[in-house]
């Protein structure tokens, strides 16, 4: 069963008090309107971002400290220093959920992220990329206002949520891209998804579907 965040006062910090022991996955987006369902919780892969200061023999040294990731298992450092690492063995979700909370106190740790499994492991121009996939997504997402000149609702609920302005899109004046930290009240899909529900917004999309090949 999946439980969503449970969004307290503004006041108070989320990140250090979230309960343990909770599944903490959200598997849904709205997309115009109704719920879009994300796909099934990979137990074996967790998607890890580093900060981008630490050097890569930093990082790699972190992730052959951690004990419950595969050290057999040959990941990938992206050059934007994200890695979709393997479970030595498969946790359920709410063990998952302890285990993001854990890492995230790390200041190594720029975030970390469910991954969903996926039978398309394809490009987005067709190309193979590997026998198995997942699915993840990254800190962004994007928020679309019934009104570009009206943009108190915006500024109030970002400080509510403690996420972060990044651009209005030079386009499209009616969206907005904003950030998910560490100190925010949810990842980039429970935090779309609060701005969606709160109903002063026309639309709200995390940037999911970032593929990735583990095998």
């Amino acid at each position: 069963m999946v439980f969503t965040m449970l969004f307290l006062s503004c006041h108070k910090d989320t990140t250090e008090s979230m309960p343990k022991s909770i599944c903490n996955f959200t598997n849904f987006r709205y997309y115009r309107g109704a719920k879009d369902t994300l796909g099934e919780l990979s137990n074996n892969y967790l998607l890890v971002a580093f900060d981008t200061t630490y050097s890569e023999n930093a990082i790699r040294k972190f992730i052959s400290s951690v004990t419950y990731f595969d050290q057999h298992y040959r990941y990938t450092l992206y050059s934007s220093k994200l890695a979709v690492l393997k479970f030595s063995h498969p946790k359920t979700c709410e063990e998952i959920t302890d285990i993001i909370f854990s890492l995230q106190k790390n200041p190594i740790i720029e975030f970390a992220h469910y991954t969903m499994k996926t039978d398309n492991c394809q490009s987005m121009i067709m190309e193979p990329l590997g026998k198995l996939c997942v699915n993840s997504y990254n800190n962004y997402f994007y928020v679309k206002v019934f009104d570009k000149n009206k943009l108190t609702d915006l500024y109030k609920m970002i400080a509510e949520t403690r996420t972060e302005f990044v651009e209005q899109d030079q386009f499209m004046k009616e969206w907005f891209i904003l950030k998910v930290t560490k100190q925010s009240k949810g990842d980039a899909i429970q935090m779309a998804n609060y701005f969606y529900e709160s109903k002063l917004f026309a639309s709200a999309d995390p940037e999911i579907n970032v593929k990735f090949p583990v095998e």
